[in-house]
């Protein structure tokens, strides 16, 4: 079958191929249709991101969410049936073929496209366990840092249909200020001058709960707009992984800090954060939430996904399409 190889320090992907997997106890074997490019997997490639699958040369299958069809099971999946519609957080994505743990296997709804359905895995469960389960998100509102990017507009969408309100969210680009809009974002340039902005957006009021999809300056720019015992979720570093905080806003505050990531987190771990999705897979169903798709590239043209994701254009999730006939299994 077709892969996409991963070397640390290469500029890009190198076609490959290896022998299909089989899938193993509590695993399924995946028809890939197409998958959603992170910059978790620009990270990789750097060298900057785990990836417990490399072998010894460092190489490994890149990619860490799909969308596609279930082909075969191994023992311990019972209710899952060949021919499902499936989206997965899963590694080693970028291939025809992929085995999930199918305890992260999400079900994919009648009528979504296979582009959309492979942007909303990593997505959505990374907005639901910042705002839901680390931040305990009831009701109130909710700023997020970084409202353009694949996690952002799941977030912005995902916050709103659980009742925030107001949902504001940035960017650095005035001319991405109608894609924060159209999620159901207030929009706001940052960092500068941000915490005013927020605090005119509320009514002076501030926000409850922050998800930093940015970090750096965008962060310490953040505090000073949180309400008292507000809580701010640490969840991505676009703009590098330091930031100088004023200490005493954050205490004066009485503000919750959380850092959160999965990349060292357990299988069980990991489980866990799809299950909990449970009660809001409706909102998907009934397209509340969903992702925002930029652009979809050709397998064969993995580099030009790369290209754009890197220039920092994209509003949303670039997708990678896997063509719709399946080739024969090796």
């Amino acid at each position: 079958m077709r892969v996409l190889l991963g070397r640390p320090g290469a500029r890009c992907w190198e076609p490959g191929e290896i022998a299909t997997p089989e899938p193993g106890p509590g695993e399924l074997l995946v028809r890939v249709r197409a998958a959603g490019v992170n910059r978790a997997d620009l990270l990789a490639l750097a060298g900057r991101y785990p990836v417990p699958h490399a072998g010894p040369d460092g190489v490994f299958v890149a990619g860490m969410e799909l969308a596609g069809e279930v082909v075969a099971a191994g023992p311990g999946t019972a209710g899952r049936s060949l021919g499902d519609r499936v989206c997965c957080s899963a590694a080693a994505a970028f291939a025809d073929y992929a085995v999930v743990d199918a305890r992260r296997a999400l079900p994919v709804p009648a009528g979504l496209p296979w582009a959309d359905a492979a942007a909303l895995p990593v997505a959505l469960e990374t907005a639901h366990d910042a705002l839901v389960t680390q931040a305990g998100f009831g009701s109130g509102s909710v700023l997020v840092l970084g409202g353009t990017t694949g996690v952002g507009q799941v977030a912005i969408r995902l916050a709103r249909a659980l009742g925030a309100e107001p949902v504001l969210a940035t960017t650095t680009s005035p001319a991405k200020r109608d894609a924060l809009a159209a999620a159901g974002a207030v929009p706001l340039v940052s960092p500068d001058g941000l915490a005013d902005a927020v605090r005119s957006a509320t009514g002076g009021e501030s926000v409850d709960v922050v998800l930093d999809l940015v970090g750096g300056e965008h962060l310490a720019a953040a505090l000073a707009g949180v309400r008292v015992g507000g809580t701010v979720v640490q969840i991505g570093r676009l703009a590098g992984p330091a930031a100088t905080l004023d200490l005493n806003t954050l205490s004066f505050r009485r503000l919750r800090l959380i850092g959160t990531t999965f990349s060292v987190r357990s299988a069980d771990e990991r489980a866990a954060v799809t299950a909990a999705l449970a009660p809001v897979l409706d909102l998907v169903v009934d397209g509340r939430v969903r992702p925002t798709v930029d652009r979809v590239v050709p397998f064969h043209e993995a580099s030009a996904a790369l290209d754009h994701l890197r220039s920092g254009a994209a509003i949303g999730k670039v997708v990678l399409d896997l063509g719709e006939s399946a080739p024969g299994q090796a």
